[in-house]
């Protein structure tokens, strides 16, 4: 049975209010941030703290995009949301699943992520996407770990999904992906001209 794997576009009400504030955000990296465990996980992007309960643009946005996705996996009953980016200077994204939020106080468990790409047209950065796969030789049974950084005999193709301004991708944390975006040319120098989204992980159990 395939896993869940959906595209939903325009899913905000107001996207440039949601860019507007999260263009205002402090980012760290996997060295730095205050809430992710220091080794846990290996982020190659620039990422802000939990979001999802600010009383403004984002914590509205957490529940719009909650609100929608219940639809197709039944009720969140825990969250977290926040907002990333990678520039030219990144590490390459490598294929990794989400099944865990790994935190310095206490571990998340993820089943769906919503992840919504919040960079307009105007902004000078090329088209972005995600790549989904199959891991070959792996079952349910697999964690996080078996998962990291696979090399290409190991997975096969399944899905790859294009960006657009206000476009939600929602996927099951377990189906092995690349953390978007990437792309074939180099990313722009920072918040204001990288690819930027906004990512809720649920959990529904």
């Amino acid at each position: 049975m395939s896993k869940f794997l959906k595209e939903t576009s325009n899913i905000l009400n107001n996207p440039d209010d949601v860019r507007a504030q999260a263009l205002t955000l402090d980012y760290y990296t996997n060295d730095n941030h205050p809430e992710i465990l220091d080794g846990g996980e290996e982020w190659v992007c620039h990422i802000s703290k939990d979001v999802s309960k600010e009383e403004n643009a984002l914590g509205k946005a957490t529940l719009e995009v909650i609100t929608e996705v219940q639809k197709d996996i039944g009720l969140v009953t825990d969250y977290k949301t926040y907002c990333q980016y990678n520039t030219a200077s990144s590490e390459s994204p490598f294929v990794h699943t989400d099944q865990y939020l790994l935190l310095k106080d206490t571990n998340m468990k993820v089943d769906y992520i919503a992840n919504v790409y919040i960079t307009p047209d105007d902004v000078e950065t090329e088209s972005a996407w995600f790549e989904f796969y199959e891991a070959k030789d792996l079952d349910e049974s697999a964690e996080m770990q078996d998962y990291l950084k696979l090399t290409s005999d190991k997975l096969t193709d399944i899905a790859s999904k294009t960006f657009a301004y206000n476009k939600c991708l929602s996927f099951d944390s377990s189906i092995p992906h690349k953390n978007a975006p990437i792309s074939t040319t180099p990313w722009g120098t920072d918040v204001t001209d990288s690819p930027l989204c906004f990512t809720v992980f649920m959990t529904t159990s």
